[in-house]
């Protein structure tokens, strides 16, 4: 079935920069709604398809152009995403007193993440997408309304997402998809996207949850 219920996790796996075939870059971050680690409210997936194009020839639609995807992102609205997190899939930095520093040399590294969710069937539904970076653009501060419950609002953050650039079967795909509860299948999603079976070379200090 394809219809999604909730966002369980999202779980992010930065990669070390120009390292081919891909390296981990510490161990993977997961937001799952724990008590100050953050929650996921929602994912926007477009531009997974190409636009069709028809192509004329002798006065009708010959063929039509449809190869390939469009400009695959995704949409997220994350609720208290830890700073640490954040400084890490940003690319920014961050002092020994936790300050957080943005500038002309912040580059965002590249990740792949995997998205949870359940089916109708309630078996877990999983989207991941090979290669991306995240990129949060906009900061917005909020007065308090005198005698109103304080109610915290989403960050938007963005991942434009890329071609896999590793060889082998999964070369040039972007993204992963899996419904079910077959055990193998759900390890060979997690496996291929995030390189759940690959031992990081480092510990990465923005590390918010166990790998599942």
């Amino acid at each position: 079935m394809a219809i999604n219920i909730g966002f369980k996790r999202l779980t992010i796996q930065p990669f070390k920069k120009g390292k081919f075939p891909l390296e981990k870059d510490g161990e993977a971050i997961v937001i799952e709604g724990k008590a100050d680690n953050g929650g996921m409210v929602s994912a926007e997936l477009s531009g997974i398809a190409k636009e069709a194009k028809t192509v004329s020839a002798s006065n009708t639609g010959y063929y039509i152009s449809r190869k390939g995807v469009g400009e695959p992102k995704v949409e997220f609205e994350v609720l208290d995403l830890p700073v640490t997190a954040e400084t890490k899939i940003l690319g920014r930095t961050q002092s020994e007193k936790g300050v957080q520093y943005t500038g002309e040399s912040t580059e965002a590294p590249y990740c792949a993440i995997l998205m949870e969710s359940n089916n109708a069937s309630g078996d877990s539904a999983f989207v991941g997408m090979f290669y991306g970076v995240f990129s949060l653009d906009a900061l917005s501060l909020k007065t308090e309304e005198v005698g109103a419950d304080f109610e915290p609002e989403n960050e938007k953050l963005t991942f434009t997402a890329a071609a896999n650039p590793t060889t082998g079967d999964y070369q040039g795909m972007y993204m992963a998809k899996y419904a079910g509860k077959d055990t193998e299948a759900i390890k060979e999603i997690k496996d291929n996207v995030l390189l759940a079976s690959v031992v990081a070379s480092s510990q990465d200090p923005g590390h918010t949850g166990e790998q599942r």
